[in-house]
């Protein structure tokens, strides 16, 4: 009698342990159903449809200003004029693109959703400016149309001064002796600045893509931008960050840019071809 009692008391533990297992296998199942997973989505009150869409909008042609930016390297072993065509022409179809989704399709209260993470800092840095985040269509147009800078070398000018005078006037600041010892001393800015002189006097123009980035990262830290303030005026910063919004830099990064810079150096190459073999 009491082997069959204990036979029945396994039993129903054995039961009510298989009770407990179904119930968990069907919470476990649950946070996988369309409900659930619902609950988890961007809704309106969190980031608007619009700004969604603008964010996978504004990825897809971030891929087409690497792709721009990977054409103007490959570029890199031609003579003459037709890389930098290229590259003008390619930049204005990317230019409008973005600028329209800016302007037309998603709400400025929204911008800030659609900055990538890695380029938050910079924005951040703006903001006490009141900089607007993006160019209006008729900045892009004005960009577009602007030329590319042309440098006459001083005397006693190398690689790297000539390089550094493309990216200051790049950026609409002037080359002054004081700022452009400040920086061209600067402990982030000099190794970039003669890494990507090197890499050009090598030939080596993705290595020099990279480089450049790493140089504008440099540009754009606090102690370099507060250089170009002391030495330019207050509105010298403001013109080296509109220069960056204009070629959307805090929304697709620096590809746009350093196409702009590697297509900079192409054309002057002719000019300055003693310094950058």
């Amino acid at each position: 009698m009491m082997a069959l009692r204990a036979g029945r008391d396994r039993t129903a533990v054995v039961m009510a342990r298989r009770h407990l297992l179904r119930a968990a296998g069907g919470l476990a199942a649950a946070a996988f159903t369309p409900g659930f997973v619902r609950a988890q989505t961007f809704t309106a009150t969190s980031i608007s449809q619009a700004a969604q869409d603008a964010r996978r909008d504004v990825g897809e042609l971030g891929r087409r200003a690497d792709d721009l930016l990977r054409r103007t390297v490959a570029a890199g072993s031609e003579r003459g004029s037709a890389a930098v065509r290229r590259f003008r022409a390619g930049q204005v179809s990317l230019a409008r693109d973005l600028a329209a989704i800016f302007n037309g399709r998603v709400a400025e209260d929204d911008w800030l959703l659609i900055v990538p993470t890695r380029e938050l800092g910079l924005v951040l840095t703006m903001r006490p400016l009141v900089i607007r985040l993006a160019p209006t269509p008729n900045e892009v147009e004005a960009a577009l149309k602007e030329p590319l800078v042309r440098v006459e070398p001083l005397t006693g000018d190398t690689a790297e001064d000539v390089l550094h005078t493309i990216v200051l006037e790049s950026l609409g600041l002037e080359r002054r002796v004081a700022l452009f010892e400040v920086l061209r001393n600067d402990p982030a800015v000099q190794p970039a600045l003669k890494d990507a002189a090197d890499a050009v006097r090598a030939h080596r123009y993705g290595l020099a893509a990279l480089e450049l980035e790493r140089l504008m990262r440099a540009m754009v830290l606090p102690a370099s931008v507060a250089a170009i303030a002391n030495n330019l005026g207050k509105d010298a910063e403001r013109t080296l960050y509109t220069a960056l919004i204009v070629r959307f830099v805090p929304f697709i990064g620096w590809t746009y840019f350093v196409a702009l810079l590697l297509a900079t150096i192409y054309q002057n190459r002719d000019t300055n071809a003693a310094l950058f073999r």
